[in-house]
């Protein structure tokens, strides 16, 4: 299970290595002008849990991870969620993750982030 390094900011994204994790872009939406989304792609090699850890942020609100051809389907492995509230728990860390049981499967990784220069994010990913 190799371990990701994803940094990022407003303006910039970087993976420290591997071919699992792609950048999707940036989207913000009309009903919110004072967030915009970063979101990235992973495409894991087998089954097991595919954790995010946010261990340094400035301006992430919040960070969640979803299958990427069904929202609602997989489950947390204990001890994590899928939806984390960055900006409530108020520390600019946290984790999220999904139990993968399907590979063949990709998995999204949506942060909210402020659009203040200052916003910037390092995120550990495993991929199982």
């Amino acid at each position: 299970m190799p371990t990701r390094i994803v940094t990022g900011t407003v303006d910039n994204f970087f993976v420290d290595g591997g071919s699992e994790i792609t950048y999707l872009g940036n989207t913000s939406f009309e009903s919110s002008t004072s967030f915009n989304y970063r979101a990235f792609r992973v495409n894991p090699a087998g089954t097991g849990d595919l954790l995010v850890k946010l261990v340094k942020s400035s301006g992430v609100d919040s960070l969640e991870v979803f299958q990427e051809d069904s929202y609602t389907a997989g489950t947390a492995p204990s001890g994590y969620f899928r939806f984390f509230n960055v900006a409530k728990a108020g520390k600019e860390k946290g984790a999220v993750g999904v139990t993968v049981t399907d590979a063949t499967k990709d998995y999204v990784v949506l942060l909210e982030l402020a659009t203040d220069s200052g916003t910037n994010y390092v995120c550990e990913v495993d991929v199982p």
